[in-house]
């Protein structure tokens, strides 16, 4: 079952592509996630987020210094184009960013997921410029399948 967790995870990151891996506690989710790591070549660049519990803006400023972003704005809306235009650049160097939530189950705000899933929304025609793999306990798959969380 972990070979075929991997291989998904790997087949989801080269991608492009959103992920979610969840199951019960010591089942091996955060082992999986550092064999992912191990795995991706030169061409990625893995941002991991092991304490999600952030509001929206602290989760993008924290993603926008892990990606090389010396000033992150206080300003939403300067902050998504400081973080789209290191999303473009990595890509025109050939650099796939992989965006990876332990424990996501414990992002405090619904709020907070919207920012991560319109991540997605930074793309080229059809491809995403990032990766972004959701990993946590069962109760995170209730969470995002509630209508009002």
């Amino acid at each position: 079952m972990h070979r075929e967790g991997l291989s998904r995870l790997l087949y989801a990151v080269e991608e492009r592509d959103l992920i979610l891996l969840t199951g019960e506690i010591g089942c091996g989710k955060t082992t999986l996630s550092r064999a992912l790591m191990d795995q991706l070549e030169d061409g990625y660049k893995i941002i991991l987020f092991i304490n999600p519990r952030l509001t929206p803006l602290e989760f993008l400023r924290t993603l926008a210094r892990r990606l090389g972003i010396q000033e992150p704005s206080r300003l939403k809306t300067d902050l998504l184009e400081q973080i789209g235009g290191e999303l473009y650049g990595l890509y025109q160097e050939g650099v796939c960013p992989v965006l990876v939530i332990d424990e996501a189950q414990l992002v405090p705000h619904k709020e907070t997921f919207d920012e991560i899933r319109l991540l997605t929304n930074f793309q080229l025609d059809d491809r995403n410029l990032m990766s972004v793999v959701l990993m946590g306990q069962p109760e995170l798959r209730k969470r995002l399948a509630h209508r009002v969380y």
